[in-house]
């Protein structure tokens, strides 16, 4: 956050890359259903440095921005930044099974001067492997979304902070908060699994697998933090209190009909940044 009064650059959003994949080849198991019962998700999510760009919207060369594949560092006087953590990640799911956690993404929150972060895209790579019964994974797929964040000024002219919010309330206890925003969501994407592949035994089977902010940390944000972020409400995001580290984990689920899973907890996939991804499975011809 940073210790000063200069009004807030609105941040123009960029459009989202909508990534779609058509996976195709035979699984020679036997069950007795029919189903996949254990699945192997792998995520694997870094930040794309290049795409990097400051609050002064400079993307070629973005100053007092300090970017690996996990971490980004900005500031003087202090150091904020945003931080991948747990990935890859590489866990078992049960098919109707409970949720399994995966990446997460933290938030350091520092009162700083200086250039700071404007966008970054984040790209995050899906395999899926049958585990139970076994059989051939489908090839790895990868996504890529926008996040939009806005380092506010500390004590704004007025006392009222960029989210809308009243200074040195809530939030906001601290000095007014940063705002992150992802406008995805990754719930319910279908997939078609054939066991016996060219074989008559099964037919395929559909599957849903979803993605989810398992710490109640993501949050539809008021109109207010949307319009600082340049971007249309409702939005998808957190704000983050100053002088603090602020974590949000994410989890998959797999299931054989769609879910629904009221929000706060449905948001992007910032574990798996699945954008309208859809993946498909057919019996091989």
């Amino acid at each position: 956050m940073k210790n000063q009064t200069k009004p807030l650059r609105a941040l123009i959003a960029s459009a989202v890359g909508v990534a779609a994949a058509s996976l195709s080849f035979g699984a020679h198991a036997s069950l007795a259903n029919g189903i996949i019962d254990i699945w192997n998700v792998n995520v694997s999510t870094v930040f794309d440095t290049g795409s990097v760009c400051n609050d002064s919207g400079d993307c070629t060369a973005p100053n007092g921005i300090t970017s690996t594949p996990t971490s980004l560092s900005w500031g003087t006087g202090g150091i904020s930044g945003l931080d991948i953590g747990s990935s890859p990640s590489s866990a078992n799911v049960n098919t109707n099974g409970a949720s399994v956690p995966n990446v997460s993404i933290t938030h350091r929150n520092q009162p700083i001067t200086g250039d700071t972060l404007g966008s970054v895209d984040i790209v995050s790579t899906l395999t899926l492997t049958p585990v139970s019964p076994l059989g051939p994974g489908l090839p790895a797929v990868d996504f890529i979304f926008k996040v939009h964040f806005a380092e506010t000024p500390n004590n704004p002219a007025g006392g009222t902070c960029a989210d809308g919010g009243a200074n040195g309330v809530g939030v906001n206890i601290n000095g007014c908060a940063d705002i992150y925003v992802t406008d995805v969501n990754s719930l319910n994407f279908p997939f078609f699994y054939d066991l016996d592949g060219a074989g008559t035994t099964y037919a395929p089977t559909q599957y849903f697998i979803s993605f989810f902010e398992s710490t109640s940390g993501l949050n539809p944000l008021p109109v207010a933090a949307c319009t600082a972020v340049g971007v249309a409400a409702p939005c998808l995001g957190f704000r983050t209190p100053e002088s603090t580290n602020t974590t949000v984990r994410f989890a998959s689920l797999i299931t054989t009909a769609p879910v629904s899973i009221p929000e706060p907890a449905t948001s992007a996939l910032l574990g798996i940044g699945l954008l309208g991804g859809l993946l498909a499975r057919r019996r091989r011809s």
